[in-house]
Order: C-alpha cells, then structure tokens, then sequence
C-alpha cells in the first residue's frame, strides 16, 4: 500500500447517489452494485467519457447517514437527474489500493484503523469521508488493477501567508487608450494573488488566470523593491489601478500594509491611483489617497451588487456587508475622495430586481457616491462555472437549472431583464445626479483632480 500526501483544487463532478448502512463489509456490496448502475446510466444517457477514463466515488456524511455518490468530470453535457458534487480543494493523505475492487474495504479500514494514526494525521469533519479514482489502470477483477483512495485531513485556519516570485508588478505601457478604457487607467497590479471574501461568481476563479487555491492569499516576494524600480523607470506618468483581479484590502494588509506602502510610492513618484475593492479597510489609507489626490488623479471603486445585507452575504460571505460598504463610501466622499460603485456583477434570476437596482441607487445617493457603473449579468467559464453551479444547488435549489436552459455553455450570460433594468437604473442615476457613463465619470475624477490642484495653488 503505497501512500502520500497532496494537496488539490478544487474539483466537480456530475453523477448520482445511494444511500449506506453503518456495516463497512455491506457497504462494499451496496457500492459496488451501484457502481455498475451508474456504469450502464452513462451509457444509456450517451454520457462521454473524453479521451481519459477517469470516474470518482465519494463517501459523504448527509442529514440521514452515509451516502455514497458516483461521477465524472463535469465539462459535459450529463442528465437532468445527476446532481453537482464538490472535492474541496485541501490536504489529502493518497493511498494506492492495488488488487480487485472487492478487496477496498480492507485497505479503507487500515488507512482510518493504522495509517492515520500511524502518520499522526487527522481526517476531516466536513461532509466528505473520502474519495476514490478510478483511472485507466482500474480493472474489476484483477490484482493489477489499482484504485487511488484520498482522505481529507483536517486544515489549520491560514494565519501566515505564502510568497510567490514576482518579476514584474506593474503592467501596462501608460497608455489609457481614450476616454472610453476601463476607468482610464494607465497602468494596473495586483498586490496579492488570491482573495478571501469567498464570492460565489468571481470570474477570478476561472482556470485561464492560472491562480490555484483562489480563496489562499499570497504574497509576492519583494514586491515593494520592484514596484518602486519600475516606477522609476517610467518616463510617461499616469493613474495606476489596483486590485482588479485580487482585493488589495485583504485582512493580511492590516499587519504587512503592502497596499499601503505601494500608495506611498505612487504619491512619491507621481502617479495617480484608482482601486477596486469590497473592503473598509481602504479608509485607513485616507490620508495618503488625500496627499496623491492633491497632485494626481484618485478613483475608488467600491463593488456593491445588493442593496439588502441578507443577500449580499450569500453571494460574498466572507466580504463587509453592503451597509458597511456604504458608510465608506460616505467616509471617502467627506475627505474629498472621487468614489463610487461597481454594481457588478448583477446574477441572473438571483439579484437583478427592479427593487434591488432602485435599491442601490438610491443609498449611493444617500451616501454621495459620484458614479455607478453597472453590469447586468456576468461571465461565466471553465472550473468557475462549475463552482458557482455548485454554490447554486446549495443556497438558490433550482436556479442552475435556468442557467443552463438559458446559457448553455456561453462565456457571456446577460439577464434576461437587462434592457428594462439598464432603462430603470439610468433614470434612477439621472434622478440622483448619479454619473453612469464610463467617459463621464473618467471626465469627473481627473476634473477633479484638476480644481483640485488649482485650488492649492
């Protein structure tokens, strides 16, 4: 019995389940039984295996016992009957069960009676018990067949925080290109790779970016040292945005204020600076945000897509409520700071209501937010979509079936109510005074950096 330990991703699944008894040696009849069903269900519904065979089979802790679930990757077309099974990503203790399939009980109950203990491991407490995989060196009956077994290990709370080279820190050639580009930024960093408010939509999520373990903050190595010699190096100044892949206010800012001493050199060298953020934090730095503000241009975007607090923790659990939110954006408008929101992105079927877009604009004027700036829908792709189908099951029963009746497999999913709720949302902004155009509200904050420099002389 060959063994190791891994960490993975997270991983999905589409299959279906059965229910256990509490007897391992009856559960391995039940499980196998089931094996074989799910087998022939893959053939009759024409379920495509791809060029790798690669099936999984989960034992799962639920509300009546033990469940056991069997099923293959989830980038395909499956019945409307298989359910959306999660692996979390985490540590792993690998097992390697060589032999038939009849004789896996044994190895399961050596790993949890001898291997654990022996290796001074504890297994998870969360739903899943273990999992195994079944690649193309499986075969029923032969003892040359081989199953992999994973069991989750309990994880410690991440209190430190990872380094990653870095090359590079800033992107971009000091080119805005016009009026009309993304906030008329220059150029654009990411402080940290990874975030932890836990939103159930982040495209960031998706596979393309190359970011593992998205919800694990890391640091990048000597950031601050590049960051400065490339700012140096910069002929042409302009506004440095921040954030956009990655919050910058991360609760590990508090203690290393990365994010704050890359402000302190963006106000020495001359830049200006816009950030996209959902945290609080960012009024610590009102004071260097206030000192750039006086000789360069500064934006904030605060994300805010639900005006009610009991939703917005369902879809961002781990950021601040949008109250809190709002009473930022209060606090940034009082220290002269050009701030607004990103309502973005609004979810099909979940939170694009009329009453949640009059909502939102309605306590942005309250508070004095300069803009908003909407998206009605959002992307969706790869292992991304997959974790937000997942998440969907979870809290909002029902809704992946829309999704997928409606948007199949495409990168782009508008809501159905886009166009009315555009029209709504534009005449509430213009009741407001709110701006909402991209080019007016670039226009608006380097305006105001304007006046605001000829004030002070």
């Amino acid at each position: 019995m060959e063994a190791r330990l891994c960490r993975l991703d997270d991983i999905f699944l589409v299959g279906c389940e059965t229910g256990l008894g509490t007897s391992l040696c009856k559960n391995a009849g039940i499980s196998m039984a089931f094996w074989k069903r799910f087998n022939e269900q893959l053939k009759m519904y024409h379920v495509k295996q791809g060029k790798q065979f690669l099936k999984y089979a989960l034992t799962q802790r639920g509300p009546q016992g033990l469940t056991y679930a069997c099923g293959v990757p989830s980038a395909q077309l499956y019945p409307e009957h298989f359910q959306i099974y999660r692996i979390p990503k985490g540590e792993y203790l690998c097992i390697e069960h060589h032999g038939e399939m009849a004789l896996l009980p044994e190895t399961i109950r050596t790993v949890f009676e001898q291997e654990l203990k022996n290796r001074q491991l504890t297994p998870a407490k969360g739903r899943l018990v273990y999992f195994e995989r079944y690649d193309e060196r499986f075969h029923y009956h032969q003892d040359a067949s081989v199953i992999e077994l994973y069991i989750p290990l309990a994880k410690n709370t991440q209190d430190t925080m990872e380094e990653i080279e870095a090359k590079t820190i800033l992107q971009g050639g000091g080119n805005s290109i016009g009026q009309f580009s993304w906030f008329g930024m220059d150029f654009n960093m990411n402080l940290y790779k990874g975030c932890n408010h836990g939103c159930i939509y982040c495209d960031s999520r998706s596979s393309c970016y190359q970011v593992q373990e998205f919800d694990r903050v890391r640091k990048k190595k000597n950031e601050l040292l590049i960051l400065e010699r490339q700012l140096k190096g910069k002929r042409k100044k302009g506004v440095v945005g921040i954030g956009a892949m990655s919050d910058t206010y991360n609760p590990f800012e508090k203690q290393h204020e990365i994010t704050r001493g890359a402000l302190k050199l963006i106000d020495r060298y001359g830049f200006g600076v816009g950030i996209d953020t959902k945290s609080t934090l960012v009024l610590r730095d009102l004071d260097l945000l206030s000192r750039i503000a006086s000789h360069n241009p500064v934006i904030i975007k605060l994300t805010i897509t639900c005006a009610d607090d009991a939703l917005g923790k369902i879809i961002e659990p781990y950021a601040p409520s949008s109250s809190e939110r709002f009473l930022a954006l209060e606090e940034l408008h009082k220290a002269g700071i050009y701030a607004g929101i990103l309502m973005m992105p609004i979810l099909p079927f979940i939170n694009d209501t009329p009453e949640n877009i009059i909502g939102i604009v309605a306590l942005a004027a309250k508070h004095h937010a300069k803009f908003i700036y909407p998206a009605f829908g959002m992307t969706l792709r790869d292992n991304q979509r997959d974790y937000y189908y997942y998440q969907l099951d979870h809290y909002f029963p029902g809704k992946r079936r829309l999704y997928e009746q409606r948007y199949h497999n495409v990168y782009s999913c508008d809501s159905p109510h886009a166009a009315k709720l555009y029209k709504l949302f534009q005449a509430e902004c213009q009741k407001h005074g709110i701006r909402y155009r991209m080019n007016d509200i670039i226009r608006g904050y380097k305006k105001q950096q304007v006046r605001q420099g000829q004030l002070k002389l």
